[in-house]
């Protein structure tokens, strides 16, 4: 208590003794604290909103990295499939009597690497020749990629949606590129198989994409070609739903309509192929770092918040026992305790305090009344007789005087 109030003497110099001081504390002390927790909050919470937008900016710039290193990818692949799409094309168109698709494979031209599978498929769609040895005839008439290059000579590069291979018995995407006689006609298509997994399998890191992330690389013509997500099997060949791409060009950050996984999403065109390449951050763990500093940072300023409340209530609680206490102080040191009356030091002060005021003049009166013989009574009868007769005198003098107090004035009783 006394560490407490020469605090309050320091801050307040003047009117302590009166109480005046620790009552404004009552109002500033409850201010204050709201204060500090009010600036304490914002602050942590605009920090938290700096570290998300952070972690989130963080986690696009990768994506967008992870977006142009796939695009890069997908193009090597593509490039490689096509020379030797345009190798065998070349070979065949020059001498196709002599055409021998072993010495391709012997001089290592043809290698698993880069070609699950290759086949020249005549005029009339049937296969002529394939690295797959077959058996009887195979009929490719009724594929996309026939058709295409079959109506038109203008196509060049045609990558067809993932089939199922009437050779392989795989699930491959068709790199086709069509075969010209000499006079210019139709003479035949080469087709390269690719295994799909091959544009996101190889590529797929959890170490750049973590354990959600996505990549693929879809054809503008609706459909996957290859998608890998996480540890699950890459996909290929389903439709893509209506409005995919639009949605995947307009944000990125959204939920994957594939999986409805949110993820902050970057994609780049291969508008030559018709292709999109896309890679996908899972948002969940691009914040998983910023949701442990979050706990961290909450817990700590409810922590503070719990002290500060918990300080400010105790100083609160001493403030008002101070006031509670220097009001007893003040009570016992202005009135008599027998009577309950003001004592002399009390009329004193009222009487100076009356004298000072500028009508005092005529105004103030002191009635000194004296009981005379009362300390007989005292040693005749005992101090407690003498006790009750003083309390009786008061009552009946406080009774007596209780009517004389004006709007202007004041009466008052005392015994000393």
């Amino acid at each position: 208590m006394g560490k407490l109030q020469t605090i309050l003497r320091r801050i307040w110099p003047t009117g302590f003794e009166g109480g005046v001081a620790p009552q404004w504390a009552l109002i500033l002390l409850p201010v204050l604290t709201m204060l500090i927790l009010a600036v304490l909050w914002i602050t942590i919470l605009e920090r938290l909103r700096v570290e998300k937008d952070a972690a989130l900016n963080d986690a696009r710039v990768a994506a967008r990295t992870e977006a142009s290193a796939l695009e890069t990818h997908t193009l090597k692949t593509i490039h490689d499939v096509d020379a030797i799409a345009r190798l065998l094309k070349f070979g065949y168109e020059s001498s196709p009597t002599t055409f021998d698709i072993k010495k391709y494979q012997a001089y290592g031209l043809i290698t698993a690497d880069t070609a699950l599978q290759v086949t020249i498929v005549g005029t009339d769609g049937r296969v002529i020749v394939s690295t797959t040895p077959f058996s009887g005839e195979v009929d490719l008439s009724d594929r996309e990629h026939f058709r295409v290059h079959r109506e038109s000579a203008a196509v060049g590069l045609f990558l067809s949606r993932p089939v199922i291979g009437r050779i392989s018995r795989q699930t491959s995407i068709q790199a086709t590129r069509r075969i010209n006689l000499t006079d210019g006609s139709f003479g035949g298509v080469v087709v390269v198989s690719e295994n799909p997994a091959w544009l996101t399998d190889g590529f797929y890191t959890n170490a750049a994409l973590g354990e959600h992330g996505m990549i693929a690389v879809l054809s503008r013509r609706g459909f996957i070609l290859s998608r890998r997500a996480g540890d699950a099997p890459s996909h290929t060949g389903d439709a893509l739903p209506d409005g995919y791409f639009g949605a995947r060009n307009t944000s990125d950050d959204s939920i994957d309509p594939l999986d409805h996984v949110e993820r902050i999403v970057a994609t780049r065109e291969l508008k030559q192929y018709g292709l999109m390449v896309v890679a996908g951050l899972s948002v969940a763990e691009a914040l998983d770092d910023y949701l442990k500093m979050r706990s961290v940072y909450l817990t700590m300023a409810s922590v503070i918040s719990v002290i500060l409340v918990g300080l400010s209530t105790w100083i609160t609680a001493l403030i008002l026992k101070l006031i509670k206490g220097k009001e007893a102080l003040r009570q016992v040191a202005h009135t008599d305790h027998l009577t309950g009356l003001p004592n002399r030091g009390c009329i004193m002060d009222r009487l100076e305090a009356a004298i000072v005021r500028p009508n005092a003049t005529g105004r103030v009166a002191v009635i000194f009344v004296d009981l005379d013989r009362f300390k007989e009574l005292n040693d005749t009868f005992g101090h407690h007789l003498g006790d009750a007769i003083l309390c009786e005198i008061a009552r009946r003098l406080t009774d007596a005087t209780r009517g004389c107090a004006r709007s202007d004035g004041w009466a008052a009783t005392s015994f000393s």
